[in-house]
Order: structure tokens, then C-alpha cells, then sequence
């Protein structure tokens, strides 16, 4: 029965020299490993060496650097394919993060749009006009309805606003406490000191 092979083994180079060279089988695992985003510490310890002697390899040898970025390469590709199923969606943090990290957006950059999310809504107006100007206008054309909310909702006449909307009541001014009459104060006897004094 074969043994199976080794992910690393130790041979002696033409100088008479040990080193570590990784087998075909150890490549698979590197580019597995990273692939799923382990650290360079697990990807070591799976080939059996400390983290220092796994990125001397990967700057020896070609094919271990080759199968760590493949392996990287395809958990970007995975990730990608998430946020932007996710964006596509309407998971707005999963837009507003690739936009920023794909296409170089900043913060504060706008895309030529007014936002007003006072009221819990977004009111889109165009790029030439502020929001007064396209306000004026919509009142104009009548195609604005006025939704702000009264000082006080009620339900029916005479119903109270709930007690969430209701001012706070102005606090009463709480007496002061009474001295007692008759009271004394005494000096602390003998000198003062500190403990550890």
C-alpha cells in the first residue's frame, strides 16, 4: 500500500544544504487554505513548517507564491460575487462599500443628487435645482402634498397627543432641606494625616 504524499518534506539541495520543498500535493493545500482566507500561520502549520520557513518558500519557490495568490484570488472572487448579490438586492451598505472600494468613491462625493432623509424619506431633485427651487416648483404644478405631521397628532377631537410627542412637564423647584436647629459642626481632633503617613 503507497503511503500518501507529504504537503512538505525536507531534502538535501545540490550545495549539501537542507531545505523544505513543497509537493504537488502540499501546492493543492496552500491554494485550498487560502482560498477559504486562512492565515499564513494555518497555511504553515498544514505543511508541517513554522510561518517564517512558509514565506521563505513562497519567495524561493514560484509555484507556492503561484498557488497562495490563486487561492487568494478566488476567495476575492468569491466575496465579490457576495457583495454584489447582495447590492443587487437593495442591501445599501453592500453598494455604497463597493462603489467605494471598486470605483473609488469618497465620502462626501456626491453623484449629483440632493438627499433629504429629515422626515425618514429620500426626495431626489435634480442636479440644476436645489431643493427650494424643486419644492417651488412641485407646489406650483400641485404635485405636492404635505405630509409633515401636526404639533399633536390626535385621533379624534379632543384625543391627546400620545405621551411619546407630549412635552416634558416643567420640574417643581424642590425645597431645600431644613438645618437643624441647635447644630454644631466640631473641628477633628488632633492633627490630620493619611494612612501610610
Amino acid at each position: 500500500m503507497k503511503r500518501p504524499e507529504l504537503p512538505a518534506r525536507r531534502i538535501t539541495n545540490s550545495l549539501g544544504k537542507s531545505e523544505v520543498v513543497v509537493t504537488p500535493t502540499g501546492l493543492g493545500i496552500v491554494e485550498e487554505l487560502a482560498a477559504k482566507g486562512c492565515s499564513v500561520v494555518t497555511i504553515a502549520a498544514a505543511l508541517g513548517v513554522n510561518k517564517e520557513t512558509f514565506v521563505h518558500l513562497r519567495r524561493r519557490d514560484p509555484a507556492v507564491e503561484e498557488a497562495f495568490e490563486n487561492g487568494r484570488a478566488k476567495e476575492h472572487d468569491r466575496l465579490v460575487a457576495n457583495l454584489n448579490t447582495a447590492a443587487a438586492s437593495g442591501n445599501v451598505v453592500a453598494s455604497i462599500f463597493l462603489l467605494r472600494a471598486r470605483h473609488g468613491y469618497q465620502s462626501g462625493e456626491g453623484i449629483d443628487v440632493n438627499v433629504n432623509v429629515n422626515t425618514g424619506g429620500v426626495l431626489v431633485v435634480p442636479a440644476e435645482m436645489t431643493v427650494e427651487q424643486y419644492l417651488e416648483m412641485k407646489r406650483a404644478e400641485g404635485d405636492m402634498i404635505d405630509v409633515t405631521p401636526s404639533a399633536q397628532p390626535a385621533l379624534y377631537p379632543g384625543h391627546a397627543a400620545p405621551l411619546a410627542l407630549r412635552p416634558d412637564p416643567v420640574p417643581e423647584p424642590t425645597p431645600s432641606r431644613p438645618v437643624p436647629s441647635g447644630t454644631t459642626i466640631a473641628p477633628f481632633p488632633g492633627p490630620r494625616t493619611t494612612r501610610g503617613d
